[in-house]
């Protein structure tokens, strides 16, 4: 298990150190051909993972994956903020959440009947020829980023009180991405291995309890994660859901069976994850507009830290301290989590323009 957390750490280490700058350029020179290279480049790992032979065979690869994930994810968020800039972007995110999930969703189900049906390295040879076929619509994307506003923003920010109030809140986004990450992380590389061993799941119902457990739960929230976000308090919403989810992540060691394994990640993810359009709008709103390249890359750096950590830690914990240790830890800094919200300011009732300028 050890070997297995280093391999999830390596790659999550070469994302966090990537993302920031990729951010970072994507502000100054545009997001579309950064974007393009980064979606091209993760197409090649899970080939070859596929003809991998052990678990160091993995580690090159494991860090090209890192580097192109590193590339794009943060400049994936500041394209959706840049297209909904004028209005709607809880609803905006909420969609894109959608989008995305509902191939997290399927893909598990389907891998674990391939892998089941074709053998583990099946999926990876697919994953490969899914990951390629999206790269021609990278390049059908239109630029995003707004010149003009950018140059008259940047003259406003520098050396001003709100370039310190943007730095506060760029500070507690991280930490609480930090803390999420690692109790996020630490139970993702064990909860198929838990789920294995306690109740001799073939691959085909490991797929059924991502999909369901996470997939399924994420979509779900997600438009009601955007009306709340538009109609309440945002640092609440985040406060109330991180708290109501943190229970959940222990009570998943202490399933009895499969549906309650089910149930436990079904809500666990749930309630956590219908923050994101709250948090993701409440980040947007209070930085300004030519920095959210730059922003997405610190909140998604910080995450992916949090992640490494958490990974590193995880099979630690289950070697050391039993296999429900690393289940303690998720429920306990998803849980510290949820105060740190409250430090923030609520943005949702402030005019769009004196909130980015």
């Amino acid at each position: 298990m050890t070997e297995l957390g280093f391999v999830f750490s390596i790659s999550n280490a070469f994302a966090a150190g990537v993302q920031i700058l990729s951010g970072f350029l994507s502000d100054k020179y545009g997001r579309r051909k950064i974007h393009a290279l980064g979606t091209l480049l993760a197409a090649f790992p899970p080939l070859m993972y596929a003809l991998a032979n052990n678990w160091v065979d993995l580690v090159p690869w494991a860090m090209l994956s890192g580097f192109a994930t590193g590339l794009y994810i943060p400049i994936r968020w500041a394209i959706v903020a840049d297209a909904s800039a004028d209005g709607g972007m809880a609803s905006a995110y909420g969609w894109t959440n959608i989008s995305w999930l509902i191939g997290s969703t399927v893909a598990p189900f389907l891998g674990g009947m391939a892998a089941d049906a074709f053998g583990v390295r099946f999926p990876f040879f697919a994953c490969f020829i899914l990951i390629l076929a999206v790269f021609p619509l990278t390049l059908l994307m239109r630029e995003t980023r707004r010149k003009p506003l950018a140059k008259i923003e940047s003259v406003g920010y520098v050396g001003s009180r709100v370039a310190r109030k943007y730095l506060f809140v760029l500070v507690m986004f991280s930490v609480i991405n930090i803390i999420q990450g690692v109790g996020i992380g630490v139970t993702g590389p064990v909860i198929s291995v838990f789920a294995r061993l306690n109740f001799n799941l073939d691959y085909t119902f490991v797929g059924i309890l991502y999909a369901v457990g996470f997939g399924v739960a994420s979509i779900v929230v997600q438009i009601p994660g955007g009306k709340c976000s538009d109609r309440f308090d945002r640092r609440k919403v985040m406060f109330w859901t991180f708290l109501a989810s943190s229970p959940f992540f222990l009570l998943f060691a202490y399933s009895r069976n499969f549906a309650e394994l089910v149930l436990f990640m079904f809500l666990s993810n749930a309630l956590l994850n219908m923050s994101w359009p709250a948090f993701q709008t409440l980040m947007m709103d209070s930085t300004p507009q030519s920095r959210w390249g730059f922003v997405n890359g610190v909140s998604a750096t910080t995450f992916w830290v949090g992640l490494m950590i958490g990974n590193a830690l995880s099979g630690v914990f289950w070697d050391n301290f039993g296999m429900v240790a690393p289940f303690y830890a998720s429920a306990i800094t998803i849980g510290a989590s949820a105060v740190l919200p409250l430090f923030l300011k609520e943005t949702r009732n402030n005019n769009d323009s004196a909130t980015r300028k």
